[in-house]
């Protein structure tokens, strides 16, 4: 029997072929189930390519608008980014020109560019120098309170160091209580302010301020607030421990006060 196929294989395909050429062009009702049959069969393979063919354009349809839509996104969210650096920078110059209206010295701005990699809690580099008037010991403050005094100066550029380096001295007074001693840094996010009367009450929360004796700092600028007050080792006076009102993490432009 294969024999016999293999060698009338064409006529039989032709024959095939022409029997459902008679069946699709009948009219007898006989035929009309067939047909419907043969024509569904017939169909089948095309329709089922139409479909996966519709489908693979919409899923790509459905791909590109994907794309688009986290490329758009992506965009909205460095847009909403940069609006929000914008507002931040535009709240901060905003405090820092009402604290400059307020403060009654003569300042100059200037904006921090880098920052003390091995400890940069405690110094930073400010994009003003001589060329505009600044000198080593000039007292840096930020709209918060003080911040630190510049120690090195080029033309263009100065070296700033925080109030809470040990190297810091400035004279302090205790608000209310009226009691002075000299505010130093404690070499990490505090500073102290040391030589206090033994006698003397000092009360967590007191605002500490510039008193305005020491030659480079003018009197009345905030520095911070006690948050605890001891006995010295000696015995000879008490100390309190003071936490920054400046967060100097996040300053980024601070006022310089020059003669």
């Amino acid at each position: 029997m294969p024999k016999i196929f293999a060698r009338h294989k064409n006529w039989i395909i032709v024959a095939g072929v022409f029997a459902i050429v008679l069946i699709l062009c009948s009219t007898h009702s006989f035929f009309i189930p067939i047909r419907c049959a043969t024509v569904r069969v017939i169909a089948a393979p095309f329709n089922a390519y139409h479909k996966i063919k519709q489908y693979a354009i919409s899923k790509e349809r459905v791909n590109e608008d994907n794309r688009a839509l986290r490329k758009r996104t992506g965009d909205l969210s460095l847009e909403v980014a940069r609006l929000s650096d914008i507002r931040d920078e535009n709240e901060r110059l905003r405090e820092l020109l009402q604290f400059k209206k307020n403060f009654g010295f003569n300042t100059i701005s200037a904006e921090i560019i880098a920052r003390e990699p091995n400890d940069w809690t405690r110094s930073f580099i400010i994009d003003r120098g001589t060329r505009d008037g600044i000198k080593p010991q000039t007292a840096v403050c930020s709209a918060k309170g003080l911040v630190g005094k510049v120690v090195e100066s080029g033309a263009d550029t100065s070296f700033v160091t925080l109030l809470t380096h040990p190297n810091f001295k400035a004279g302090g007074v205790i608000k209310g209580s009226r009691i002075n001693g000299v505010v130093v840094g404690n070499g990490k996010e505090m500073a102290k302010i040391i030589y206090i009367p033994l006698d003397a009450y000092v009360e967590k929360g007191s605002i500490v301020m510039t008193s305005g004796l020491s030659r480079i700092f003018p009197k009345g600028i905030l520095i911070g607030e006690v948050v605890s007050a001891h006995k010295s080792k000696t015995g000879l006076y008490k100390y309190a421990i003071i936490k920054p009102f400046a967060n100097f993490f996040d300053e980024e432009e601070v006022l310089c006060i020059i003669e």
